[in-house]
């Protein structure tokens, strides 16, 4: 064995490293949703880490009409998701602004949905014009 195969070596050398980023590089399951100012989401939420939750609420100042607009923007029953992604308490609908889908709790992709926008109920959600996320799937 006193001559060696170098192109054998450079082969087995690139097949590993292409297994090796295979097996490391791995699917996103979830994505975060990106907010309209960034800069006022880092300040809203260094705002709530130095203020109680019942006192950011009481030293909330009243908000203009085009601010109350944006709370709703799919009509009445809907709400933005905070920089958290949480919405408003007993609002459990689940919104997808990019897909136009819905989801409720009954979903099996409930958990892992990151919303968008929250809706009072199924009802509310389909008057903005959003679809239940069963509706909304293909079938292959």
């Amino acid at each position: 064995m006193a001559q060696v195969n170098w192109w054998l070596i450079g082969v087995a050398f690139v097949l590993g490293l292409l297994l090796t980023l295979a097996l490391t590089i791995r699917r996103v399951k979830r994505e975060v949703p990106v907010s309209s100012s960034a800069g006022a989401a880092a300040q809203s939420e260094s705002q709530t880490a130095t203020v109680p939750a019942g006192a950011a609420a009481a030293a909330a100042p009243a908000k203009s009409p085009a601010e109350a607009e944006t709370d709703s923007p799919y009509g009445t029953g809907s709400a933005r998701a905070r920089p958290d992604g949480s919405g408003p308490q007993g609002w459990p609908v689940k919104g997808n602004e990019e897909s136009m889908l819905y989801h409720t709790p009954d979903s099996p992709h409930y958990k892992q949905t990151i919303a968008e926008v929250w809706f009072k109920d199924a009802e509310s959600a389909e008057e903005g014009g959003f679809t239940a996320w069963y509706r909304g799937r293909t079938e292959t």
